[in-house]
């Protein structure tokens, strides 16, 4: 395969397609498709209605508990692997054979489920007599490019299982989407995890290239992507809490974004839907929403500005609008017109469509956001670098109060947990505001929020100091640094002067207050001379993981899973299958700075997979490392989230 990359990516999408045309021919010749909302829009990447006509699809219906009888005997239903949504379609299974009991003989009923079909799923058929009358079907869909460089699996329940039910059912399939992209673009010499899950991820992955070894695939290194980095979300917490400052990422604080299609519905904006509603007497008007694609591809005005700093990209879309106005084709000749016609009025109507779309999008952010903005970045800012906690709590505090909302308070409230910390007063008073404005059935959310990291729960009343009665005693202590302003100090993702910060630095994206780690660890990575380098440089990052060809370097003569097992040793580093902790490598790297001769990279790029979602900043911040490092770097994630997506999550 001696296409582009680019190329490449996009047709992993012929790879989910065969998969699916698989499924449909085992569903019977004429049925009809019951389909998830959620599942819509990417099965749209996936195939087109005319497409689903040929395999047989004759009628399309939305998922509805409600749903009665349809056109067809034969159901084919289209769902995520989430337990809710299984029982509501065997819920309405079973209502349609107790109003018709043969259809049981007939076994018309398919569930096909994204990713894969989980090992309850098949106890609760039988539990429900349903065992050999349903079939279900596993649909494991291939990445998703939904715009340069940026890959996703487009599955948002992935973060709610792995990090707040730590449900971990779903592990494999991120490796299965890893296997089957390294079979599309070849593998990674160096390969890096950060994360207990990260680091499983590769051990599921090394099984899967040794179980499903195929002959006729080109087993050589990749000549496009030079270096793979796997990380858990829950290892920088503070890139999906704080208020990003790109256009894109503001976009996705304001609008719903599914499979990069955004929602441009301006009267019910995520802000105005999360606050608390007191005008009862306002009624909704329905109205036709426009829906943009975030693909630069198809919307190039989207690619130059998506990256840009909020504050510039009203002047670039006044200069184009000029542009578009002094483009005069009266003074045209006919023949002239009629090329214009052909050629380029198609062009400069979309052109002009979506900069109606863009200057309508960044209205709604200024009307939205433009009140509260400058304090809140001053607030974050100042959580971030751990100073004046008494003012930062007040801010949130009021907020809670006057401002309150379902999901954003929330945000504030975990990043200043994580940030500087709450007493256990502050806490409960936090605490009491939100369940008094939402209600006591959402006191579940906060043990949710524990769950996953995003929340630190004080121990006891006991454990808090107040030291405000001390007078002036408190501005002479020395300032205290908790955990996240250590590792970040290392790291250097704290600047010290965030107002003179420029575009050239990947904290723009936060207002110059903050780095995101995924960027740090691609500048690292893409500019290291050695292995000892890039180890010396991230040593504050202690679940950082090793494996690729480091790995098969240090393998003594145990190159199968089978062997292994059965000289298996019982010690924490045999245990380690597809990568092996960093700190192991100190004594071989003393000897041998370059371990593996694998940098600097060749070829001069990463693909970075987030597990758990990534956020429009990151996916900004890496592009300014890109540009300033000359290198290349990919982005990919089982979904593509903003902080309220985390914290919707939780509730």
């Amino acid at each position: 395969m001696d296409h582009p990359l680019s190329l490449k990516l996009v047709s992993m999408s012929l790879i989910s397609q065969c998969k699916l045309e698989d499924i449909l021919l085992q569903c019977g010749d004429k049925k009809d498709l019951i389909i998830d909302p959620m599942m819509i829009k990417p099965l749209e990447r996936i195939c087109g209605v005319s497409w689903l006509r040929q395999k047989g699809i004759d009628k399309i219906y939305k998922m509805d508990p409600q749903l009665g009888a349809t056109a067809n005997t034969n159901r084919v239903y289209f769902i995520p692997a989430c337990i809710q949504k299984y029982k509501c379609v065997l819920d309405q299974i079973s209502s349609l054979l107790s109003q018709n009991t043969s259809l049981a003989d007939l076994k018309c009923f398919h569930i096909i489920i994204i990713p894969k079909v989980l090992g309850c799923y098949d106890s609760m058929l039988e539990n429900r007599g349903l065992y050999d009358i349903v079939k279900l079907h596993s649909f494991s869909w291939e990445l998703m490019a939904l715009d340069e460089q940026l890959l996703s699996l487009e599955l948002p329940f992935i973060f709610k299982q792995f990090f707040v039910e730590h449900n971990q059912s779903l592990l494999s399939s991120i490796s299965m989407s890893l296997w089957s992209l390294f079979h599309v673009t070849g593998k990674p010499k160096a390969v890096f995890s950060l994360g207990k899950l990260s680091a499983s991820i590769l051990d599921v992955l090394e099984i899967y290239n040794e179980t499903y070894a195929r002959d006729f695939v080109n087993s050589n290194s990749s000549e496009e992507i030079g270096a793979l980095i796997v990380i858990d979300r829950n290892q920088d917490y503070a890139s999906s809490l704080l208020t990003p400052a790109t256009y894109s990422g503001l976009l996705s604080e304001i609008f719903n974004i599914n499979c990069g299609h955004l929602d441009l519905n301006v009267k019910e904006t995520k802000l105005k839907k999360g606050k608390l509603n007191f005008n009862f007497e306002e009624e909704a008007t329905a109205s036709k929403n426009v829906v943009m694609t975030l693909d630069s591809s198809t919307d190039t005005l989207y690619g130059e500005i998506k990256h840009r700093h909020f504050s510039e990209v009203l002047s670039v879309l006044s200069s184009k609008a000029k542009l578009l106005k002094n483009e005069d084709i009266k003074a045209l000749g006919i023949q002239e017109i009629k090329n214009f016609v052909a050629t380029k009025l198609q062009q400069v109507t979309m052109f002009k469509q979506n900069l109606v779309n863009h200057v309508l999008a960044c209205e709604t952010i200024i009307s939205e956001m433009s009140n509260k903005f400058e304090n809140l970045k001053l607030t974050e800012t100042e959580m971030l670098n751990n100073r004046n906690k008494k003012s930062n709590y007040q801010f949130v505090d009021e907020n809670f109060g006057t401002d309150i909302h379902i999901y954003n308070s929330l945000r504030l409230m975990c990043l200043l947990s994580l940030t500087q910390g709450l007493s256990y007063d502050e806490y409960n008073s936090l605490v009491n505001k939100y369940l008094l404005a939402f209600g006591y059935k959402f006191l579940y959310v906060f043990h949710n929020l524990v769950n996953a990291g995003l929340l630190v729960q004080p121990s006891s009343p006991k454990l808090s100091l107040n030291i405000s009665n001390l007078g002036s005693l408190s501005d002479r202590l020395p300032k205290w640094q908790n955990e996240f302003q250590s590792t970040a100090g290392k790291l250097k993702q704290l600047p010290s002067q965030p107002d003179k910060v420029g575009n050239l630095s990947p904290s723009y994206v936060f207002n110059g207050g903050y780095v995101p780690l995924v960027a740090v660890i691609c500048n690292v990575l893409v500019t290291a001379e050695s292995l000892n380098e890039v180890m010396t440089k991230l040593s504050a990052l202690t679940e950082l993981k090793i494996g690729g060809k480091f790995l098969e370097k240090m393998k003594d003569g145990i190159e199968t899973l089978n062997e292994k097992l059965s000289n298996l040793k019982l010690e924490s580093n045999d245990l380690e299958f597809g990568c092996k902790d960093a700190k192991s490598l100190s004594k071989l790297l003393k000897n041998d700075p370059n371990f593996g001769n694998l940098f600097p990279l060749k070829p001069k790029s990463v693909l970075v997979y987030v597990v758990g979602g990534v956020t429009y900043a990151e996916i900004a911040a890496c592009d300014v490392i890109q540009t300033s490092t000359s290198s290349k770097i990919y982005i990919a994630s089982d979904f593509v989230a903003s902080g309220s997506e985390l914290m919707m999550a939780s509730t």
